[in-house]
């Protein structure tokens, strides 16, 4: 496919090194900073335009990978286009890059992605379209830079972005935390990286309600009393601690019961 990129960040810039992978053209980069417009342009091959106006509007496909508060004034700006337009958002509607009387839908990519990343992580791409057509074509390019691709309504595609804000963004502010905390005590928050990567790799085997543990799970108090004791210092983390103790317990033994 010739692709035009709107947008010049973390999600442009990945899609747009996937797509020259997989052999299909960037033909423009549009960015309103001209400085990164130029730079990913440069590195994609591509031409630049830093103007709405500019944007060509007879691609195949045109991504819009810009934050989510911007698109609806983007589409409003850019009007009708020939080219297929999806934007990348996992909370937006479809209908936010609605291209009246042409074809439109969405490439979600449910990953964590940043720009400076030299090894792309497998991507699953959560795929619509406005119509049969678009929603194959959206398809058919996705199978082309992911490992993963599934059609997903808005519904769908919301509930997935709520979970894995739990499992990514959430988890890391865990990490930032825990990160804080080792500095503050002078210890190396990096003899646990072992351990995270052990919590993650482990949920390839089992449900993450059977690989539970910890003292709030067992209910020792004696222990957890002594955690408590020591975050009295630090009274934003010792909520966060004292909010996850009182659920684990509960929680886990709901989870576990055997479904009906």
């Amino acid at each position: 496919m010739d692709i035009v990129l709107i947008g010049s960040g973390n999600v442009a810039t990945v899609l747009g090194r996937k797509s020259l992978e997989a052999g299909h053209r960037i033909l423009q980069v549009y960015s309103s900073q001209e400085t990164h417009a130029n730079f990913l342009s440069a590195r994609l091959g591509a031409k630049s335009t830093t103007t709405i106006s500019g944007i060509n509007r007879k691609a195949d496909l045109m991504i819009v990978a810009l934050r989510d508060a911007a698109i609806a004034s983007f589409m409003h700006a850019l009007g009708y286009s020939d080219a297929l337009v999806a934007h990348t958002a996992g909370a937006l509607s479809i209908s936010e890059v609605r291209n009246d009387g042409g074809s439109y839908g969405v490439l979600y990519p449910l990953q964590s992605l940043r720009k400076e990343i030299e090894v792309i992580p497998p991507l699953i791409m959560l795929v619509d379209g406005n119509k049969p057509e678009s929603t194959n074509r959206l398809k058919e390019f996705a199978t082309t830079i992911a490992e993963t691709v599934i059609e997903a309504k808005d519904e769908m595609r919301l509930k997935y972005h709520l979970a894995g804000t739990l499992v990514n963004n959430f988890t890391n502010h865990l990490f930032t935390i825990a990160e804080s905390f080792c500095e503050k005590e002078n210890i190396s928050f990096a003899v646990l990286e072992p351990l995270i990567e052990e919590t993650v790799m482990r949920l390839r085997h089992i449900s993450p309600g059977a690989a539970q543990t910890g003292p709030a799970l067992r209910n020792d108090e004696i222990t957890l009393q002594k955690h408590r004791n020591m975050l009295a210092a630090y009274p934003s983390i010792l909520r966060i601690y004292e909010m996850f103790s009182r659920e684990i317990q509960p929680f886990h033994a709901e989870s576990m019961k055997p479904k009906a």
